[in-house]
């Protein structure tokens, strides 16, 4: 079995880190599960869009980079400084310091 095929086996943001053998903080993960697997999944877009031949062991290590990346965003940022749903995207624009305009 692939890479692929043993992501779509993940259910959740926990199975993930598990998958990738990736520590982390579960007061993070939880409140902010959703925010990381979508800021994960633009990861993984920007990968496949970038690389066109990977190999599964490649894939795996550049995944794990993204989910790390995305993760570590988190524990110093926040769902709406990162704008990743819609949601939070049409909301009013945000000064540097993460307060509105």
């Amino acid at each position: 079995m692939g890479i692929l095929e043993e992501l779509q086996r993940l259910k959740d943001a926990e199975d993930f880190f598990d998958y990738f053998g990736i520590d982390y903080d579960e007061r993070v993960v939880k409140p902010y599960r959703l925010h990381i697997l979508k800021k994960f999944s633009l990861y993984v877009k920007e990968i496949f869009e970038s690389q066109k031949e990977l190999d599964d062991e490649k894939l795996r290590i550049m995944l794990k980079e993204g989910l790390k990346k995305a993760y570590e965003t988190f524990l110093t940022s926040n769902p709406i400084k990162e704008r990743v749903f819609k949601v939070h995207k049409d909301t009013m624009p945000l000064r540097d310091d993460g307060k509105k305009v």
